[in-house]
């Protein structure tokens, strides 16, 4: 049984954003998820008080919004990438877009250099980068 001509004719970079996203939707599933099992952010051993300058008390909205958009919505991505739906071009720029977004707000709030910011502002760049090129933008058409 080899592989099908529908398979074979993705792109690498195609592969590459799917493999991206999907590591970011992972990261954000369990990452949102410990939050909203430990909203106070022991799990990942992060103090609360570092939401001291945001509108958040606890881990728990920052964590449902982690889990949703940079975890769930993803995943979906992912699928849609893989199947080559039409509607999964612009979806992979918004996670790009959207983690970018994250980093930054997440910067200005609790301060810039803190865990994985600059890894994943990179892999946010990545990811739009990815997206944008010819050859997979072809692919998904």
């Amino acid at each position: 049984m080899g592989i099908s001509t529908q398979q074979q004719d993705r792109p690498p970079a195609l592969w590459a954003l799917i493999a991206t996203i999907g590591v970011l939707g992972v990261s954000g599933i369990v990452g949102g998820g410990q939050f909203i099992l430990a909203p106070s952010g022991r799990l990942i051993g992060i103090s609360p008080t570092l939401l001291a300058n945001s509108p958040f008390e606890s881990y728990l909205v920052p964590g449902l919004i982690l889990f949703s958009i940079l975890g769930v919505f993803p995943l979906v991505v992912v699928y849609g990438l893989f199947r080559r739906k039409r509607w999964a071009w612009p979806a992979a720029i918004a996670v790009g877009v959207a983690l970018v977004v994250w980093v930054l707000v997440e910067g200005v709030v609790i301060g810039f250099g803190k865990r994985l910011q600059y890894p994943h502002l990179v892999q946010g760049v990545v990811i739009v980068g990815l997206a944008v090129l010819p050859s997979v933008r072809a692919a998904l058409r």
